[in-house]
């Protein structure tokens, strides 16, 4: 399987419109595995945060992640829910030193955090593609980035991963580009890791795994595309730009300084 990185994947990253507990330094500057070259997808204002309109109690943080969240609707026609639709705003997800990943408490420096898992059902000879929406509000800017670090880090420390029981992706390259660097002419941070997926579940062979990331402010979001069968990686890039972009704009919109 070929995985190729170029401006539909870009756009999930600078198209304005289950992360882990992250502790490194900068993902605009970190040193990354080479996952290919990105061109431009568009240019939108720098994103400005409103500090007054950010939430500092935790109660109105998982209001806020739960507006910002993408649900089925965000990607395209015919997907659904996906259960556990929502995970549970206590846990956090934690890459141990064996590249399994694990829940654990919600760590300090998040204020919320959510995930909404969606799918598209397989159809005629396309097997089933599998998506993630998660939402992340830290307490400061500083802490968001140290998330987007952490994860770029883990990509590099764990090529392979186990996600659940049968659920395994292998193969990762990463990349991080900070505002006005490799096309990211929106975010404040942007990663993206390429890899394969593998569920026995859902027949034999590998498909694409793909996550793309950014950070606005001290706030994180993240879609992770999974599968499925018969499809182009193109197309998949497409369905994950295009949730990424909209969680993107909702951020501007709910948190943005206004003008």
């Amino acid at each position: 399987m070929v995985l190729a990185v170029g401006g539909l994947l870009l756009a999930g990253c600078s198209n304005s419109g289950d992360a882990g507990h992250r502790t490194a330094p900068s993902a605009s500057s970190a040193v990354t595995s080479p996952a290919g070259q990105r061109g431009t997808a568009g240019t939108t204002t720098r994103f400005t945060v409103d500090p007054a309109r950010v939430p500092t109690a935790p109660s109105a943080a998982l209001d806020l992640v739960r507006t910002l969240t993408a649900g089925p609707d965000s990607y395209g026609p015919g997907y659904v829910e996906r259960p556990p639709y929502e995970s549970d705003p206590a846990d956090w997800p934690v890459l141990g030193t064996d590249c399994v990943w694990r829940q654990e408490p919600l760590p300090g420096d998040v204020l919320a955090t959510l995930t909404r898992h969606s799918r598209l059902p397989a159809a005629a000879s396309k097997g089933e593609v599998r998506t993630a929406a998660t939402v992340t509000l830290h307490r400061t800017a500083a802490q968001a980035d140290q998330e987007m670090a952490e994860t770029l880090e883990e990509a590099l420390r764990c090529p392979d991963q186990q996600l659940r029981a049968t659920e395994r992706i292998s193969g990762l390259n990463s990349m991080g580009s900070g505002y006005g660097t490799n096309g990211d002419t929106s975010a404040d941070d942007c990663l993206i890791e390429l890899g394969t997926y593998d569920d026995p579940t859902l027949g034999k062979g590998s498909t694409y795994y793909l996550w793309d990331q950014v950070r606005l402010g001290p706030v994180t979001i993240a879609v992770v595309v999974e599968g499925g069968k018969g499809f182009a990686q193109g197309d998949l890039l497409t369905v994950q730009a295009r949730a990424v972009a909209g969680m993107e704009t909702k951020v501007r919109t709910e948190l943005g300084a206004r003008k």
